[in-house]
């Protein structure tokens, strides 16, 4: 599978590590052009290779232009609490995005297993319902924003578990790895933000974050659906 992206993934690889570079030395004027270019690398890798043909594709494009655009309003966060809601408003919807992406490859098939579908609800359940009850009191007035957010990246999380028995076993894989990073990118950056700033955050909120999308582009790159009567894109 990597043959096909090898030098789509060598590049991604470099200004991924570039990025991180950026980070640890806290060079915010180059962050201003290095870290749009996640999403757009990405969108544009998707588009080269899908043409967007089919809903699945668009979808994914969708989610990758509100991520842009959750980037660009994060980097001037330090402005403002406007910019901060504005990137969580983006980011929220590009999980819609994604989750409705994933919930049509779950229609495709709604008798196929949904064994891992089970799973993840049981585990995003639990662990959203948690990770609130702890946050909370650290929110102040963005207790309902975030509270809105948890849900809708966990539901994303879960329609990607229940993608499984329905597309091939390598596009689950990556996109499911990628809803995981997704969550725990955000989680540690709620922990940074609203409990208490850790050492080197950056470096690991945007490593798992470029994980997550490099993944998730990927995986949608990658995908079969296992169709049975319908023909479906």
């Amino acid at each position: 599978m990597w043959k096909r992206h090898l030098s789509f993934s060598i590049s991604f690889f470099l200004i991924a590590l570039l990025d991180i570079f950026i980070e640890i030395f806290d060079i915010s004027q180059a962050r201003l052009f290095i870290k749009p270019l996640i999403c757009i690398i990405l969108g544009g890798y998707l588009v080269n290779k899908t043409r967007l043909y089919g809903n699945f594709s668009k979808l994914i494009f969708g989610g990758l232009l509100f991520s842009l655009a959750g980037d660009i309003a994060l980097l001037f966060a330090g402005k403002g609490g406007v910019f901060f809601i504005a990137g969580l408003s983006a980011f929220l919807v590009a999980h819609i995005f994604y989750a409705i992406a994933f919930f049509r490859d779950y229609k495709y098939d709604p008798d196929a297993s949904k064994k891992y579908g089970h799973l993840m609800l049981f585990i995003m359940s639990a662990f959203t319902i948690g990770f609130y009850v702890w946050i909370r009191p650290y929110l102040a007035d963005l207790r309902i924003p975030v509270m809105a957010y948890m849900i809708v990246i966990s539901l994303m999380a879960i329609m990607a578990g229940y993608r499984y028995g329905r597309v091939n076993l390598l596009s689950f894989q990556l996109v499911l790895s990628g809803a995981i990073f997704f969550i725990i990118s955000d989680v540690l950056l709620a922990i940074n933000k609203f409990v208490y700033p850790f050492v080197s955050s950056g470096v690991f909120i945007m490593a798992t974050y470029m994980a997550a999308q490099f993944l998730i582009t990927i995986g949608a790159l990658e995908r079969v659906v296992f169709l049975k009567e319908r023909s479906y894109r």
